[in-house]
This record gives structure tokens, C-alpha cells and sequence, in this order.
């Protein structure tokens, strides 16, 4: 049966997922189709700089939750052991939500880049790590990358999708520090770190050749 409710919930996950935001809340706001405005990607960026500021945040916490929600539901229902085996399930429903916004069975599987979708499913597992890797990425972004238009919205993502499973995996290896909750610094399981890198490598997979485009 837990076999049968994990595949379910992947599923699940995945066409929630699928549900472009982005395109919502730009049809309702402005009565336009983003994939034509800006840069033409369905994402939260591109609505923050073409719509306005407060759909661009709606957008990203909507994103967001297409990848926390599904996790909190599965973990409260059924994966509730604590085990490494859960967590390594539980991650795979979260990357399921990611694949969904970025290969969109609804739009053709097209879709925008999973990043925020990517940070519902973080703050749940390695929320201390997720957060000190944007301010990590931020950072190298400030001091590294010079006179770019939209630095920190394109650059910041490569670093901190990159460095989140490092900085899990050596806290894990040194720490294991209980903050409040199920909320700590280092600590996680081998299911955890497993998914944190998982998660890594299938965004920078799907976004393989966007990445290469910006960083030109």
C-alpha cells in the first residue's frame, strides 16, 4: 500500500505541478498571455518585471506551494515514520511538482524554470541550508557578476540550486543543531541529502541550456 500511495501522490504532485500560475494570474490581471510579454518565459520573473511586483510575489508563493503542499499532505498522511525511506519518497513527490512545472503536461510539457517550485520543496527538508545558499549565492552574485541586466533574478538561482545539497550534506557531517519542530541545522537523513542532490540535478538538467544561454 505504501508503494500504491507514493505513486499516487507523485502523480498527483506532478499534475499540480503542472498548473502554470503564471499564466493565471497574468490572464487575470492584465488580460494577457505572458509567453508573450518580457522574455517570454511562463515564470515568476518574467510577471514580476512585466506585470508588477505583487503578482510576480503571488506567483512565486503559488509556485511555491505546488511544491510544499503535496510534501506536507504525503508526510502527514501516510509518510509519517521519519525514516530515510520516507524522506527519499517524500523528495520524490516534491521533484514530481518540479517536473510538472517544467515539462507542463497541460502546456505541451513546456513550462518555466522550477525555481520556486524548487524552494516550497527546499524549506521543507533543509530550510537553514536552502536559505543560507541564496544569501551565499546573492553574495557571489554581487561581487562576481558586474553590470548585468536582471543579475540577481537569472545568476542567484545557479549558485544557490547548486550549493543547497553541498551545504546539507557538510552540516549533516558536522551538526546536527534542533531548532524548533522538525526544523534544525544539519541533522538529515541519507533520504534527505539523497533528494537535495536529486533535486539539484534535475533542475539543472531541465534547465541545461537556459543556464548556458545566461551565463554566456
Amino acid at each position: 500500500m505504501l508503494w500504491a500511495f507514493t505513486l499516487a501522490a507523485i502523480a498527483i504532485a506532478y499534475l499540480l505541478g503542472s498548473v502554470n500560475f503564471a499564466i493565471i494570474v497574468t490572464r487575470i490581471a492584465v488580460n494577457r498571455d505572458i509567453r508573450e510579454l518580457g522574455n517570454k518565459n511562463p515564470g515568476m520573473a518574467n510577471v514580476m518585471r512585466n506585470v508588477g511586483m505583487a503578482w510576480g510575489i503571488l506567483v512565486a508563493v503559488l509556485d511555491g506551494l505546488k511544491g510544499l503542499v503535496p510534501v506536507l499532505a504525503a508526510r502527514f498522511l501516510f509518510l509519517d515514520s521519519g525514516s530515510s525511506l520516507d524522506s527519499a519518497l517524500l523528495y520524490a513527490i516534491g521533484i514530481a511538482a518540479v517536473l510538472g512545472h517544467c515539462k507542463s503536461i497541460f502546456m505541451g510539457f513546456t513550462g518555466g524554470g522550477g525555481i520556486a517550485t524548487m524552494q516550497g520543496v527546499s524549506l521543507y527538508f533543509v530550510p537553514v541550508e536552502f536559505l543560507a545558499s541564496m544569501l551565499i549565492g546573492g553574495a557571489l552574485v554581487l561581487i562576481f557578476v558586474k553590470k548585468k541586466e536582471f543579475r540577481f533574478g537569472q545568476k542567484t538561482p545557479i549558485f544557490f540550486v547548486t550549493l543547497t545539497p553541498f551545504l546539507a550534506l557538510v552540516a549533516s557531517l558536522l551538526v546536527d543543531v534542533p531548532l524548533f519542530g522538525d526544523l534544525s541545522i544539519g541533522g538529515h537523513d541519507a533520504g534527505s541529502i539523497g533528494g537535495c542532490f536529486a533535486m539539484s540535478l534535475v533542475l539543472l538538467a531541465l534547465n541545461a541550456s537556459f543556464l548556458k544561454r545566461k551565463v554566456r
